[in-house]
């Protein structure tokens, strides 16, 4: 695969192996022998025996204002006891990037080899908006996407898809954009939940302090109190930015590196 420009990083050695296993193990398998799992000892054995560099395709680095970020629990606890509020009426929401044609960003290579070869980072992207309450609630994720009605989704009614579908040329999240979420997205599905739930209609919605987020937010709704977090401490303290999205956005990762192995590296 690395002859067709494509990055070859553990998680795609490890699903080729099992899938080498699945097609010639039973040619060879005996009652006494363990089950092949492609285990994480197995890739580093693996690495070792064929010499195997692993090199940084691409990186980034993130900061956040720790000592500003101190204070602020405390002040929300306050905030959250003074008014009453319940976990399943503490809400928090975040937009993350989804490269859905996104690469590895290291990749194994043999160690005569000097770099990483090059290859044509597919820049494609979209916005997901994922919002969640204390007591684990996730209402329908939101997608911005840079054209209304994509190719694949022509005819497609935009009400049936599980997603609330927005779009804008650069398929990021603006201040239209998040009101129009917050009125005929979060409100109404938070009203749903908690009505089910037998609750009265009352939100506090945290988010962070993006110029995405505008302070007209606050005036959406009555019964809906936004808070914003303080600037560039979302990482410390944002529910969401604790792994949340990372696990929203690996399934689709696992499904593209599947896909990539079955059509670059056949087993026949």
């Amino acid at each position: 695969m690395s002859q067709k420009h494509v990055p070859v990083d553990g998680r795609m050695i490890r699903e080729k192996a099992l899938s080498l296993y699945e097609h010639f193990g039973t040619m060879t398998e005996t009652p006494e022998r363990k089950a092949f799992m492609a285990s994480k000892g197995w890739l580093a054995s693996f690495v070792n025996r064929y010499n195997l560099k692993n090199l940084r395709v691409t990186g980034k680095a993130a900061s956040a204002d720790q000592e500003s970020s101190s204070t602020f629990p405390h002040e929300f606890r306050r905030l959250v006891d003074r008014k009453g509020y319940l976990p399943e009426q503490l809400y928090n929401c975040d937009e993350t990037a989804l490269f859905w044609k996104k690469m590895p960003s290291r990749t194994y290579i043999h160690k005569d080899a000097r770099q990483a070869m090059g290859f044509k980072a597919f820049k494609d992207r979209l916005t997901l908006v994922l919002c969640g309450n204390a007591a684990g609630h996730m209402i329908k994720p939101g997608v911005i996407y840079r054209a209304c009605t994509p190719r694949p989704l022509k005819n497609k009614s935009k009400e049936s898809f599980p997603v609330f579908w927005q779009y804008i040329r650069k398929a990021w999240m603006t201040a239209i954009l998040f009101l129009e979420w917050l009125q005929q997205c979060f409100i109404p599905e938070v009203k749903s939940y908690l009505r089910a739930k037998g609750l009265p209609f009352k939100a506090l919605l945290l988010t962070d302090n993006a110029p995405g987020h505008p302070q007209a937010a606050c005036a959406a709704d009555e019964n809906v109190e936004v808070v914003f977090l303080l600037h560039n401490s979302a990482p410390l303290l944002q529910p969401l930015d604790q792994g949340v999205m990372n696990c929203k956005r690996a399934p689709h990762e696992q499904k593209s590196l599947t896909k990539i192995i079955k059509i670059h590296a056949p087993v026949l």
